[in-house]
This record gives structure tokens, sequence and C-alpha cells, in this order.
């Protein structure tokens, strides 16, 4: 079984109060978020930490920018 790639929806206001929607991957969620939320949970947990994994990266993603799952 292939293993297929989930991927989201966020909206939001661009500087011409446009709406936009963009959809993102997991693997390009992780490209533009990864090493920021990294170094924060490094930062407060320390390098070793359990909960520094990849789904809660994306997770956390998901949350901060009201992201929706796009089901197929």
């Amino acid at each position: 079984m292939k293993h297929l790639m989930r991927c989201y929806e966020v909206s939001y206001l661009n500087v011409d109060n446009e709406d936009v929607r963009e959809i993102l991957s997991e693997m390009e969620i992780l490209q533009q978020y990864w090493k920021y939320w990294y170094s924060r949970m490094v930062e407060k947990f320390g390098p070793d930490h359990p909960e520094i994994t990849v789904q809660n990266c994306i997770d956390d993603w998901v949350v901060v920018n009201w992201a929706v799952e796009l089901k197929e």
C-alpha cells in the first residue's frame, strides 16, 4: 500500500485585503516550519524531549494557521 501524504488548506487575507487559499502538503509544512518549531521546542524542553516529533510539528502548524485537512 502506498503512503499518501496529507494536505491542508489555509486561508488568509493578503496585503490587498483579498482572500487567499493555499494548499500545503505535510512535506511543504515541514520545509517551512520545522527549523523554527524545532528551535522553539529545544529552547523550551531540551533537544531530546519525546514531544519533539514531526507529527507534533505539523499538528502545531495546523492549529496556529487554522488549517483544515483535505480529504480525498
